[in-house]
């Protein structure tokens, strides 16, 4: 089935090409990480050639970028559509972050952080990409939402900024000891872990804990 751009037209087979160079590069980074990646394999899981490859990315790190940035972006995104405006801000934090647990703690996410962990110091462009299209775009919004409870008073919170600051460095700070200790993937509908992460969002929100639910609707 064939896909469409944004404004629903159908893709021109330049931006399919580049579609499946994009795809391509993200699925070896998951397998192999940054710098085992040749063009040589890009090309032959996408097609093409290092010419359109030079034309579209200027190279093998320009590709690279857009692929982790892009597939970054996406990630944020789904994680933003959860923040309802419309329901209580301790429900939505709780889905919030039992979602973000869920997909963080899997064994593929771990192995791509672990990549640029290891990695980064060579690839500092790759790294830029991830962070300011993954995490600090999501604080952005996550910010920004926390502000508009706060004016609307449902939010008892002093600073919106580092509130939303909190709330994520904790849940990327314990996946990032867990995953360098070697600890089991977090369970986002064990007990432990959703009293842990009514005690996340109470501290965020500035909340009793027992204001906070254990779980969320969706």
């Amino acid at each position: 089935m064939a896909c469409c751009v944004g404004d629903g037209k159908k893709p021109t087979r330049g931006e399919i090409r580049r579609r499946a160079l994009v795809e391509a590069a993200w699925s070896l980074v998951k397998e192999n990480g940054i710098e085992a990646i040749t063009l040589d394999e890009i090309i032959a899981r996408a097609g093409g050639s290092r010419a359109t490859i030079y034309s579209a990315f200027g190279d093998k790190d320009g590709l690279i970028k857009a692929a982790v940035g892009e597939n970054c972006s996406a990630f944020a995104e789904q994680m933003m559509e959860m923040l309802d405006d419309s329901e209580d801000p301790a429900t939505t934090l709780t889905r919030l972050a039992a979602n973000l647990i869920g997909h963080i703690w899997t064994p593929e996410a771990t192995r791509i952080f672990g990549s640029f962990l290891t990695e980064g110091d060579r690839f500092p462009q790759v790294i830029d990409a991830f962070l300011q299209n993954g995490p600090d775009r999501l604080h952005r919004r996550l910010a920004r939402y926390l502000a508009e409870m706060r004016d609307r008073g449902q939010a008892p919170i002093e600073d919106p900024e580092a509130a939303a600051k909190l709330f994520l460095d904790t849940l990327h700070g314990d996946w990032l000891i867990g995953s360098l200790g070697g600890r089991p993937p977090r369970d986002p509908d064990s007990s432990g872990t959703r009293q842990w992460i009514r005690y996340v969002v109470a501290r965020t929100l500035n909340l009793p804990a027992d204001a906070v639910p254990l779980t969320a609707p969706g």
